[in-house]
């Protein structure tokens, strides 16, 4: 078994959609305002105004960025205030940022293997390409396991792991095509007896997950000095650049890796929309349940249609119809009424792919409403 790129997928998607504005509820798509359920904004925090008030302001002051690694000249008040809020956020000793969330998992791959000294990765067969592109560049030996299959990590663990030798079990948090949630949980229990430990990608969990939207570690109750993970501020928090909190030793050998001393930082006004969106989350709980209210809105919808979902507060929801062309048609004829929806190949999507909405806490249920009766009319 091996980690696929998907590069197939990625030709087969070769129309290019033009958005005229911030992600929000609505947007502008090739130049007509639609109904907006394509991407992965959560909050909408890129159109909000106290975070474009934070950017200008941190425009002002600091240009642009820094235009020169971390580790010379290329740290500012800003930057540290990112991974000091950061760590509040998540409630960790430390964290660092970097300049993208794509970056998180080798920055953290590398942090583990230099103060942790695991021996060998374990990975889901259908991870993230942030994952599968750097995971073989770390040097030492990769096995899969199953996408989604705590038996067959049980499996692998058992079949590869030697005396002495700790495993490092690597998996998204969220899938980012259909927002299945990892089985985190059972991967902690099958990895425990070998005094091994869990990286997760949780792009999508940071934010959303959990009773302080801390992510996948949070929604399912874990703690333990043996779970890590990487994530972005690009998503639910409204701003750019990948985040990795955790204990000061990971954090300080990340920060004298490769990742921290080779690129630049975020542009600066993306690292104050940063803070700004992390304080919001921590200010407003609310948000979050307004979030998962509307992620319960739209998947029980679409479950009365006849499509599966998984039963989680993740506004992810993605469905197969019986064919390529099918899935075809129905995209375009939304796209015609105005709505917006993605016509996904994306990783972990198979070969036909997948229609996928995502939904905002800034969308209205009429909106939800709208977007369910044209999916009715059409299937």
């Amino acid at each position: 078994m091996t980690l696929g790129l998907g590069i197939r997928s990625l030709l087969a998607q070769s129309v290019v959609y033009l958005m005229g504005g911030p992600p929000g509820p609505e947007t502008i798509i090739n130049g007509r305002r639609c109904l907006y359920f394509g991407g992965t904004g959560y909050y909408a925090f890129q159109e909000h105004p106290e975070l474009i008030r934070a950017a200008h302001e941190a425009l002002d002051k600091y240009g642009m960025h820094t235009a020169t690694s971390r580790n010379i000249y290329g740290t500012t008040p800003l930057y540290r205030e990112v991974e000091e809020k950061a760590a509040q956020f998540f409630g960790t000793e430390d964290a660092v940022y970097l300049p993208s969330g794509y970056l998180s998992n080798i920055a953290g791959f590398q942090g583990l293997i230099q103060t942790g000294q695991y021996d060998m990765f374990v990975v889901d067969a259908e991870p993230h390409w942030s994952i599968s592109d750097f995971i073989y560049a770390m040097r030492k030996p990769v096995y899969t396991f199953a996408h989604g299959d705590p038996d067959d990590l049980r499996k692998q663990l058992k079949a590869h792991v030697q005396a002495g030798e700790r495993p490092l079990v690597v998996s998204d948090g969220i899938f980012p095509t259909f927002g299945v949630v990892a089985p985190i949980r059972e991967y902690f229990q099958a990895v425990e007896p070998y005094q091994g430990a869990i990286w997760i990608d949780d792009a999508h969990g940071v934010g959303v997950l959990g009773a302080h939207g801390r992510g996948t570690y949070e929604y399912y109750g874990l703690a333990s000095d043996n779970l890590f993970f990487g994530g972005t501020l690009s998503k639910s928090v409204g701003g750019h650049g990948g985040i990795v909190p955790g204990k000061k030793n990971l954090v300080q050998a990340i920060r004298a890796g490769h990742i921290v001393n080779g690129a630049n930082a975020s542009p600066s006004p993306a690292a104050a929309a940063a803070v700004q969106g992390m304080t919001l989350l921590m200010e407003h709980p609310e948000l979050r349940e307004r979030l998962w209210m509307n992620a319960r809105t739209l998947k029980a919808g679409l479950k009365q249609l006849g499509f599966p979902m998984q039963d989680s507060p993740v506004p992810i929801a993605a469905w197969r119809l019986k064919s390529g062309e099918e899935m075809d048609r129905i995209h375009a004829e939304l796209l015609k009424r105005e709505i917006c929806i993605q016509r996904t190949r994306y990783v972990g999507g198979g070969p036909e792919g997948a229609l996928r909405a995502v939904v905002f806490a800034t969308h209205t249920t009429g909106q939800i409403e709208r977007l369910l009766a044209e999916l009715k009319s059409l299937v």
